[in-house]
């Protein structure tokens, strides 16, 4: 299934974490994150091995036949990053006509500051290798996520997207057995000892003050739908206290991940490894149960900050 097909709330978890990975990553990490998208997107895609002298040639990927040949650059210089930028394009551009004498499009991908000295680069490589030039090149740059997401990653299949980026939320696939799994490790925690507050609904303001990434929403969004079958769950056992003791905990969880980062998606990441281990996302039952109680006591207002009430 094209990406183009699916659930607006999936496409949307996707995009979010195709966001995160483009415009936080940088060198290598960058680089790998690129290729490992057009791995998927194109049957031949071949990603030679730095030899000699000339390394790689300028070139971090070729395919269709090697008609396509792509670079790629991740950079958060902090200073003259135009410059660096400039450099970078002129550098593997002039390498890779020195050693690939076959490719007819040329993709600079970066995430880097792209301003006025490489975009003027760009433009004469543009005019010397237009149609009717000693070398036809169509030479273009990819210098953002949302052109890098439209061009490539979305014409990706669902199963390739699941590749890349695990765990998306789907309430199907949050079995009640899991979510109860989940609740009984949480029960192994210690438990503080204070009087849980008053549990009160949670408002419409309440991600949005909090700040939440979309790929977040997305996953509370579509956590809660199972909301009801964990109050059934919880109402239906003997110890009247239990909801109370797992409210407690899962405060805890947040309050530690909150001393260690102030960025929400991290804190997020905290809660969902704190409850359901660190290769959650690889199983995709885990995944959704953790999304599920993460609502569940999101809307409980156990974890984040409530909007104050003048701001509500």
């Amino acid at each position: 299934m094209s990406s183009y097909l699916l659930d607006p709330a999936w496409k949307s978890w996707y995009k979010a974490k195709h966001d995160s990975r483009y415009t936080r990553y940088s060198g290598e990490k960058f680089e790998e994150y690129i290729t490992s998208v057009l791995r998927r997107e194109y049957d031949d895609f071949l990603n030679p091995s730095p030899m000699g002298q000339s390394g790689d040639g300028g070139c971090d990927g070729l395919a269709n036949s090697g008609r396509i040949l792509f670079a790629c650059y991740g950079q958060r210089a902090q200073s003259g990053q135009d410059q660096k930028t400039k450099d970078k394009l002129i550098h593997d551009f002039e390498r890779a006509l020195d050693v690939w004498p076959s490719f007819e499009e040329r993709q600079f991908i970066t995430n880097a500051s792209f301003g006025p000295q490489p975009t003027q680069v760009l433009l004469d490589f543009q005019r010397d290798h237009e149609v009717g030039s000693d070398r036809p090149i169509r030479v273009r740059a990819i210098s953002d996520s949302d052109m890098f997401w439209h061009e490539h990653v979305s014409r990706l299949d669902q199963g390739s997207l699941d590749t890349l980026f695990p765990g998306v939320p789907h309430a199907q696939s949050a079995e009640l057995e899991e979510i109860v799994d989940l609740i009984n490790e949480l029960h192994d925690f210690p438990i503080l000892d204070c009087t849980p507050a008053e549990l009160k609904p949670v408002s419409d303001e309440k991600m949005s003050y909090n700040q939440l990434s979309w790929a977040n929403i997305c996953e509370l969004n579509e956590g809660r739908i199972s909301s009801p079958r964990i109050d059934n769950w919880f109402n239906s056992q003997p110890n009247p206290e239990l909801r109370d003791e797992i409210a407690n905990t899962f405060n805890r969880i947040y309050l530690n991940a909150k001393t260690e980062t102030d960025r929400p998606s991290e804190i997020m990441s905290r809660i969902y490894i704190a409850i359901a281990g660190s290769d959650f996302s690889l199983d995709s039952g885990r995944a959704n149960a953790a999304y599920a109680l993460a609502a569940y006591f999101f809307d409980t207002c156990d974890i984040f900050e409530s909007v104050p009430e003048e701001e509500s």
